[in-house]
């Protein structure tokens, strides 16, 4: 029998106005839906309360994304007892309520739910996904970190359980300035907690992005040093940012990268690329067949929609061709033409067609 619970949904707002009616109508089935917004001056809180929203301002000096979720969770009525953190550019699909009071037990601290990532709010096809622990008890969570803040459990035993029934979509507002405030806070939580290989990483890439490209190598090579990395498609992730930056080492880094996460397509294409570009058609050969084999995402933030597209199935078909083996030029020529963008057909078109033309004169002896 399912659970009655008490349900609240909450989160820390600033200048949302375009995201708060999507927002709040989505989490319109919990008990409570309560924001604390850090000093909107658009129409954030005006929008929130005219959809039953409780705002509550709040002042955090310095910022820090922590202190502002933990003040946000403190404003919680204490009868509250399981508590949903979403944030503005997030939305909940409708039954959301049902499945969690179905999954919850008495036991149960947190619960994952599946976060889907859209390119935008009316085009449903999921680009990525990922298991978050969105739901989580009232009482014996905080959180840690000044950014890229995680909830951490401080009582006897955490209990977990998931529901990938439950989909909590993400919108991404790139128009927002916040990221601005990130390598800062990064670096912030960096030297809090040198040891915490996941802002390790995420330090690293953030310098990798603004091109202070020593640092970056210097922070992948500690996170790959580190007892808490353990992650291995992140553990392959920072392997593949090393070779781009290292090209002296780079087959060096793909092998390893390889061989900690072999079910990545991402490796065998970077493998591919390189390969090709050394005309090394025997080796080009072994990784892109070795990649089409994967033929599922990790489901991770890591995963990259560009090596889920054709250009794998298009360095493949050259590969093939190079070695004579014209039913697979053709095979994964066909299938580059179906997955390529209009701007790239024509080409893939000529290969095709040559391929096909090669594979008639094989077989006629010519």
């Amino acid at each position: 029998m399912a659970l009655q619970l008490k349900i609240a949904v909450y989160t820390i707002a600033l200048n949302e106005a375009g995201n708060a009616e999507r927002w709040a109508n989505s989490a319109v089935d919990a008990d409570y839906r309560i924001v604390a917004d850090s000093g909107s001056t658009d129409e954030t809180v005006e929008c929130l309360t005219r959809a039953g929203v409780t705002v509550h301002r709040i002042t955090i000096r310095p910022w820090r994304f922590d202190d502002a979720r933990n003040a946000a969770l403190a404003l919680l009525p204490a009868d509250v007892d399981v508590c949903a953190t979403m944030d503005m550019d997030r939305f909940l699909e409708p039954g959301w309520r049902e499945k969690l009071e179905a999954v919850w037990t008495p036991d149960t601290t947190a619960l994952f739910c599946r976060v889907v990532y859209r390119s935008n709010v009316d085009d449903p096809t999921p680009l990525r996904w990922w298991p978050a622990k969105n739901f989580h008890c009232r009482w014996g969570y905080r959180f840690r970190r000044p950014v890229h803040e995680a909830l951490a459990f401080n009582g006897e035993k955490e209990v977990t359980r998931s529901c990938d029934d439950i989909v909590m979509c993400e919108v991404q507002d790139l128009g927002k300035p916040t990221r601005a405030q990130y390598l800062p806070l990064m670096e912030l939580a960096h030297r809090e907690d040198p040891e915490d290989a996941q802002i390790c990483f995420w330090l690293g890439r953030e310098y990798m992005w603004v091109k202070r490209q020593e640092q970056a190598i210097e922070l992948f090579q500690r996170y790959l040093a580190l007892p808490s990395s353990t992650w291995r498609e992140e553990r392959s992730e920072a392997m593949r940012y090393l070779a781009r930056m290292q090209p002296d080492q780079k087959i060096a880094w793909l092998d390893k990268a390889r061989t900690e996460a072999p079910h990545r397509r991402e490796i065998w294409l970077d493998l591919a690329e390189e390969f090709h570009g050394q005309s090394d058609w025997l080796n080009l050969f072994w990784a892109c067949s070795n990649g089409i084999e994967k033929t599922h995402r990790t489901g991770s933030y890591l995963d990259d929609a560009s090596s889920w597209g054709f250009r794998l199935f298009d360095l493949g078909a050259i590969g093939a061709w190079h070695l004579n083996v014209m039913d697979l030029a053709v095979k994964w020529g066909e299938k580059a033409l179906e997955l390529a963008s209009e701007d790239q057909r024509p080409r893939l078109k000529n290969n095709l067609d040559f391929f096909i033309r090669r594979r008639r004169e094989v077989r006629a002896g010519t």
